[in-house]
């Protein structure tokens, strides 16, 4: 009986760290193309600036819940393909579910050049929160600067 017990317990671990791993995977994957996805619009942008705006406007630049956006360094909002009569509002002071200062760091990730910002946010017709991840990319045109962003959940 206890070799049978055991055995199960061992299943269950390696069913168990097999789901983990793979989770791992896949998220490592999401952030690859997310990176992939952003780098490609930040270089339009660098190549074009606002005339690259109406391409990342386009349904090929949507993915599932995901999304390309572009907010100019002081906040604005000048891509939103989700809903575009939300582009044009300061977004300086957007905070997550959680008080989270998500609009400032977005901002202050740009300033830097790149990276990952975590927050909760609600899925598309929920309400609850769940984890977002986001990559944000600053890309430069003549003398203006922006972020470009797009994120998934976890």
């Amino acid at each position: 009986m206890n070799k049978t017990l055991l055995v199960m317990v061992i299943v269950m671990l390696l069913v168990a760290a097999s789901g983990i791993f793979y989770q791992q995977q896949s998220e490592n994957r999401q952030k690859t193309e997310l990176v992939s996805l952003v780098d490609q619009a930040a270089q339009l942008i660098e190549e074009g600036g606002e005339t690259a705006f109406p391409e990342l406007r386009s349904s090929s630049w949507v993915h599932n819940d995901s999304y390309v956006f572009v907010w100019r360094l002081d906040g604005i909002r000048v891509v939103y393909p989700p809903d575009p009569s939300g582009e044009g509002k300061n977004m300086t002071d957007l905070v997550d579910s959680q008080g989270k200062p998500i609009g400032k760091l977005f901002i202050q990730t740009a300033e830097n050049g790149s990276g990952w910002v975590n927050y909760m946010w609600p899925k598309p017709g929920e309400k609850t929160p769940s984890l977002k991840i986001t990559y944000i990319k600053r890309a430069q045109y003549q003398n203006r600067t922006y972020l470009v962003g797009s994120g998934v959940y976890i």
